[in-house]
C-alpha cells in the first residue's frame, strides 16, 4: 500500500495550536521524553503523524496531498514556525511503483517549501 503521512515534531505550545486547526486527528501523538521503543531511547521532542492518503495506486496520492494541504491553508495552518519541524513522508510499495510515475509539480514543491514541510521518500519491494 502507498501513503503519504505527515509527520510534524517540535515544542508543545506550537504543535497544541496547530493540531487545534488541522483538519484531521493524527494517527499517532508522542511526547517529549516518552521511550521511543527499545534500548531505552527517548523522544527528543513532542510530535504527531497524519495519515494523508492510503491508496494501492501510487498515481492517486499527488491528488490527495494537493488536497489535504489546500486545506491546510485554508485553515492557516503553517509549519514555519521556529522549533517545529514538518515532513511529508511518502512510503511507496509494490509492483505499481515500478512503472507508475508520481509526479509532484514544481507547483506542490513551492506549495511544500512555503508551508515549511520538507519531503521524504521511501520505496519498498513488494513481499514475494
Amino acid at each position: 500500500m502507498n501513503m503519504a503521512k505527515l509527520s510534524v515534531h517540535g515544542d508543545d505550545p506550537t504543535l497544541k495550536s496547530i493540531l487545534e486547526v488541522l483538519p484531521t486527528d493524527p494517527e499517532r501523538q508522542w511526547r517529549k521524553g516518552e521511550a521511543k521503543g527499545v534500548a531505552g531511547r527517548v523522544h527528543l521532542d513532542s510530535g504527531f503523524e497524519v495519515l494523508i492518503a492510503q491508496a494501492p495506486k501510487s498515481q492517486v496520492l499527488p491528488s490527495r496531498i494537493r488536497s489535504y494541504l489546500a486545506e491546510c491553508r485554508s485553515r492557516g495552518v503553517s509549519f514555519t514556525m521556529p522549533r517545529i519541524v514538518a515532513e511529508l513522508q511518502l512510503e511507496l510499495s509494490g509492483d505499481d511503483t515500478v512503472d507508475a510515475p508520481l509526479d509532484l509539480t514544481l507547483a506542490d514543491m513551492q506549495h511544500l517549501t512555503e508551508m515549511g514541510i520538507s519531503l521524504s521518500l521511501v520505496t519498498r519491494c513488494a513481499a514475494a
